[in-house]
């Protein structure tokens, strides 16, 4: 995949230990106030294996809203439960977690895109991805 054109916030989550107030101020800085209209990449700071080679990213999404606006009430959601167990887990064995995106005037077609270029390298979605 060519993930050059990700523009990456600069806030990387390293410690799993208050992982609530690490997904604010990830979400609540201020280049994930900027932008509308983004596909957004949940990265791993090391890959992770898949079925095919291995990937970084974790999760792929969309929205027509900022990053701020998208995900910022839902922290404690990411945080917690089966969610927050599989960042924990990625924190602690992969190196972290970052969070980018690329502008779209499209966002359902760009994801689409990307769901079906990182199918075809890896024979399977990213393990936080939802598709269909």
């Amino acid at each position: 995949m060519d993930i050059d054109e990700i523009i990456m916030l600069p806030k990387v989550i390293t410690s799993a230990e208050d992982l609530v107030n690490e997904f604010k101020e990830l979400l609540g800085s201020y280049e994930a106030k900027q932008d509308k209209g983004v596909v957004y990449f949940f990265r791993s700071q090391e890959p992770i294996p898949r079925v095919k080679g291995q990937s970084d990213i974790l999760y792929i999404g969309k929205t027509d809203q900022t990053l701020n606006r998208r995900y910022f009430k839902y922290a404690a959601k990411l945080a917690s439960n089966r969610s927050g167990n599989f960042y924990k887990y990625i924190i602690n064995n992969f190196g972290g977690i970052s969070l980018g995106y690329i502008k779209t005037d499209n966002p359902k077609v760009t994801e689409a895109h990307y769901f079906k270029e990182y199918y075809d390298n890896f024979l399977e979605y990213p393990p936080k991805s939802k598709v269909g």
